[in-house]
């Protein structure tokens, strides 16, 4: 509110003497509140305090050397704080003169004199300090501050010290009203809370509480001008800041900073979340509740109750709700009463004549709670692991909708938001990790709202395929104790465990009796469950990019991998033990995978896998984390497996085929990796930061996979296990680059061909017969000229062709490569010269000799008329097969296309019931 002329009129002295009183009566009614709530011995420690401060005696608690900063100014020890030290320190003497003094003024923080102090409050105290103190004084008086924790400490006193420069903070660097350093998030807000909250006991008392509300705007003018008219004493007054309104800037900062507070204080960062979702409805024209206290003293009817923190809180929350808003108004009294830290139905003595306890009293009966509502709420502590749950997505719920109503506001008033990059960043992703619910992630339902969520026995019910987890005591088909169901045993059990309602004494029951999880598995199960350390805030990055930190891969829970072997007598018909192709059956033993990945944010999440792609989908959910390995390794992994039958082979299987594929990917440029589970090949290349797959559901699909051109050459590394008894897995390995390379392999009456390209692409073709040269000799006629040609439009060498025979040893079934001669005939021309030529969308052409022969001419005949020519250019030999001399396809030398086309056109033209038709079909070649 700006007055309506710029003029200043200062109140009379009488009135600021007066108005200094009330601030001193009050600030004396709200430590004498205070102290009533503390023990004896937390009293002296309270009354000791500003004296450790105030001077340096190497018998004093807290001394660390001589010039060690110390010394509070305008202060002068009372005999109260002079008994307070000989308690601990029995004849000691207190110097009379501490030297130089830099402190400025002590502050108690946080809920200390007000209705929510409890026997559990710390002792928050705000040092405000000589803003001239060097980084290496601040460092000596906060080592000093140190000293004086561990010493209160021992007396079974918890005290914290927050060192503030107080041009820092009116800069906008900012600690919250309990102490905690908050970095840039939020700062009008907080010396509002600073203002209803703060408990004045040395040193220089705030000017705040002269300055008439009227001159917010401009307190330092209006100061400036009393310090001319000389009716005030400098040195007795501390500016702590001025507070004319809340920038809309402040809001999204402050709502982040309260949500994540709430992990660990919900009802409390309620409170203040609605309490600034309040403000911000009233912008432009926000009045501060630090404003209502401030008039209440100044007119000089403040008490202990109208000017209460948290009673002013509730009154102005409860003033804007509406009628339809009966849940909320009742979760913002719950949390009221939760924050006093009262349980009416269980006072004792004469507790009920304190004055905290007569005033949350009164407030009941306002709100007309019964009895039962009371001890409902009292039993808190033994509140059902679900009405936890049901009370954390309550309170979830109301915080995440006064954030986005602050978010919402600062989006249409605030220019810029006051939180630095790194805080947002930070508070962020603190605020994703806790309240993102993704499928598998495993939430914390208990944000203190009961001390410990332990339960002494626990039910795993299986029911459709889906695990039920019911805590307590259950009857089959009670479904009203169901806590949570998935189908994943690990994460129903993870749940309890990061919960506190599974540990180390709980007994685990398991219903229906016949179940696919046997006892020595779950109990294996839960030793390794307990086993993973539950995450700490000291072990958390919020700096950083969400990343994981450890993996752990549950195998075969509750699955028996050998079933469907057993039904059929299958168990063991072959010297193949290998757990992802086991059997003369070749089947898969992982049948499913549970993988939790924590991360660097301490987060908890279960992907669960199952079916015949389960060992290739999990490993490459953590392979495609190789990006980080070059700067941070890989992550921690262990694997877990306690099914039925052979589960530590499957375990060390897993182990070694892990290990395997991330010391490869671990290269700077690794080469494609090939893995075999069961029947099912799976391709894995790096690529763009990304581990890409392709699958190849068998042999056959695996070859076409193997034939796709590649732009450069990279030997294939195979796992152990893959191929075996096939020659394509020495293939692979023997494959050089930079030549062509055929092999050959005789079998009965087939001849297997494979041709490798300068670039490690495969062509396979397989032909009837037992005449090698006869097959091998027109292959290596075509790759000549091919090799020729284009070496010559790319005027470049050839590339030099290498010819192997592959031999099976009949006893290991294993292959070896020997090397052959190219056959003299292969550099020769063939007696007739048939090619083909084609191009993308032009009808093919043959050259038959000297004939040329196209589709134009012959139609849907092409095929048959090249047939005719070629027969009619032959003397006798009908019945030979008609072999390609030279094949062009325009704009493309892909070796493997060349051949895969020649091998269909060779086909066709060797079909001779089908050759009528066959036109049309190489047409679109």
């Amino acid at each position: 509110m700006n007055p309506a002329t710029p003029s200043l009129t200062t109140p009379p002295q009488s009135t600021l003497d007066q108005w200094r009183k009330n601030f001193l009566d009050l600030n004396s009614q709200k430590l004498a509140s205070a102290r009533e709530q503390l023990s004896p011995r937390q009293q002296a420690v309270l009354d000791a305090l500003p004296v450790l401060l105030h001077c340096n005696g190497s018998r004093l608690p807290g001394y660390v050397a001589p010039d060690t900063p110390c010394g509070i100014v305008g202060f002068t020890p009372t005999l109260e704080h002079h008994s307070a030290v000989h308690q601990f320190a029995r004849g000691v003497q207190i110097p009379r003169d501490p030297g130089p003094r830099v402190i400025e003024g002590i502050y108690l923080m946080g809920s200390l004199g007000s209705i929510a102090q409890s026997r559990n409050s710390d002792l928050d105290v705000w040092l405000c300090h000589d803003e001239l103190l060097t980084d290496v004084q601040i460092e000596a008086l906060q080592e000093k501050c140190t000293r004086i924790e561990k010493w209160a400490d021992g007396l079974g006193t918890e005290v914290h010290f927050f060192l503030m420069n107080l041009r820092d903070f009116r800069d906008g660097q900012s600690r919250s009203a309990d102490g905690e350093d908050c970095g840039s998030s939020q700062h009008l807000l907080l010396l509002d809370e600073f203002y209803r909250s703060a408990l004045w006991v040395a040193g220089k008392m705030p000017r705040w509480w002269l300055i008439p509300e009227e001159y917010e705007y401009r307190a330092d003018s209006y100061w400036a001008e009393l310090t001319a008219q000389h009716k005030i004493d400098v040195s007795d007054w501390l500016d702590v800041g001025s507070l004319p309104t809340i920038p809309a800037g402040e809001f999204v900062g402050a709502g982040l900073w309260q949500l994540n507070k709430g992990l660990s204080n919900p009802y409390k960062s309620l409170l203040k979340i609605l309490l600034n979702r309040e403000y911000a409805s009233a912008y432009p024209t926000i009045r501060p509740l630090a404003w209502d206290f401030r008039k209440q003293v100044q007119q000089g009817d403040a008490d202990l109750l109208n000017t209460d923190p948290y009673l002013l809180m509730l009154k102005r929350l409860e003033s804007h709700l509406n009628d339809d808003e009966a849940e909320l108004r009742e979760l913002i009294r719950r949390a009221f009463y939760f924050k006093t830290g009262v349980c009416l139905t269980q006072l004792t003595g004469n507790q009920r004549q304190q004055r905290r306890v007569q005033a949350l009293e009164s407030q009941i009966n306002e709100w007309g709670w019964t009895y039962t509502h009371l001890d409902e709420l009292d039993r808190r502590q033994s509140w059902p692991a679900r009405k936890v749950m049901n009370e954390r997505n309550a309170l979830v719920t109301q915080m995440l909708n006064g954030y986005r109503a602050l978010a919402g506001f600062s989006e249409q008033h605030a220019e810029s938001l006051h939180i630095k990059e790194q805080d947002l960043r930070v508070l962020g992703n603190q605020l994703f990790a806790a309240f993102r619910a993704e499928p598998g992630k495993i939430i914390d339902i208990n944000p203190h709202i009961r001390s410990d969520m332990e339960e002494e026995k626990l039910t795993l019910n299986l029911r459709e395929g889906i695990w039920q987890l019911i805590p307590g005591n259950w009857k089959p088909g009670d479904e009203s104790g169901v806590l949570m169901q998935t189908p994943s045993l690990i994460e129903a059990l993870l749940f309890a465990r990061r919960n506190g309602l599974l540990t180390s004494h709980s007994q685990v029951a398991l219903y229906p009796t016949h179940n696919p999880v046997t006892q020595y598995e779950l109990r294996s199960l839960l030793q390794d469950i307990m086993d993973i350390p539950m995450p700490t805030k000291k072990h958390c990055n919020f700096d950083q990019d969400q990343q994981p930190v450890r993996w752990h891969l549950f195998v075969n829970p509750g699955v028996n991998p050998q079933q469907s072997l057993s039904r059929r007598g299958m168990q063991k018909i072959s010297n193949r033990d290998d757990a992802l192709g086991f059997s003369s059956a070749r089947e898969n033993l992982v049948q499913s995978i549970e993988l939790l990945t924590i991360s660097n944010w301490g987060e908890w999440q279960v992907s669960y896998y199952a079916g015949d792609a389960t060992v290739h989908d999990a490993l490459l959910q953590i392979l495609n984390h190789r990006s980080q390995v070059t700067t941070k390794g890989w992550p921690e992994w262990h694997i877990h497996c306690h099914c039925q039958v052979r589960s530590v082979a499957i375990q060390k299987r897993l182990e070694e085929l892990l290990n395997d594929l991330m010391t490869h990917l671990s290269l700077v440029k690794p080469a494609p990796y090939l893995l075999q589970t069961g029947e099912t090949f799976h391709l894995l290349e790096y690529r763009r930061k990304q581990v890409v797959s392709h699958h190849a559901e068998s042999l056959a699909a695996l070859i076409q996979l193997l034939a796709r051109p590649r732009p450069r050459f990279r030997r294939w590394q195979l796992d152990q296990h893959a191929l075996p008894s096939s020659p394509l897995r020495l293939i692979l390995e023997q494959g050089q680059g930079d030549e062509w390379h055929v092999w050959y392999w005789r079998q009965k009456e087939k001849i297997f061909l494979y041709v490798m390209d300068q670039c490690g692409s495969l062509h396979y073709q397989e032909q009837r017969g037992s005449d090698i040269r006869s097959t091998l000799v027109p292959v290596l006629r075509v790759l000549r000229v091919l090799n020729q040609r284009w070496a010559t439009d790319q005027d470049q060498a050839p590339w030099s062709i290498r010819l192997s025979e592959l031999i099976m040893d009949p006893e290991t079934l294993a292959f070896s490569a020997e090397g052959r001669r190219i056959p003299e005939e292969a550099h020769q021309n063939a007696a007739i010269h048939v090619s083909a030529v084609t191009a993308p969308d032009t009808p093919m052409i043959f050259h038959v000799q000297d004939t040329c022969l196209s589709q134009k001419e012959s139609g849907n005949h092409l095929i048959q008329d090249v047939r005719n020519q070629v027969l009619q250019a032959r003397a006798n030999n009908h019945q030979q097969p008609i072999w390609l001399s030279d094949i062009v396809i325009r704009d493309n030398h892909h070796l493997t296309r060349h051949l895969q086309l020649r091998q269909r056109i060779e086909h066709l033209l060797n079909q001779r019931s089908k050759v009528q038709n066959a036109a049309a079909t190489i047409g679109r070649a």
